[in-house]
């Protein structure tokens, strides 16, 4: 299967890659990273071609963790 992925996406897999396949955010304050409304876009594309899976931490505001999938792996050349 061949994925499309901009510049930005393919930093975000890598970036979970280099956390062993698992990273765990928050990914910062939405009143102080101006960039965080883009990543949450990027994350949920990322999620709806079925490269990542996102998982809600327990408590309220706590962020997520982007886990890649055996697609996202795929979409880097791995595997």
């Amino acid at each position: 299967m061949s994925h499309e992925l901009t510049d930005h996406q393919r930093e975000l897999l890598a970036r979970v890659l280099q956390h062993g396949g698992v990273l765990s955010s928050p990914f910062g304050h939405s009143d102080e990273d101006a960039l965080l409304p883009a990543l949450r876009e990027a994350i949920a594309a990322l999620e709806a071609q079925g490269l990542i899976t996102v998982t809600a931490h327990d408590a309220p505001g706590q962020g997520e963790t982007l886990t890649l999938t055996e697609q996202g792996y795929a979409a880097l050349g791995i595997r």
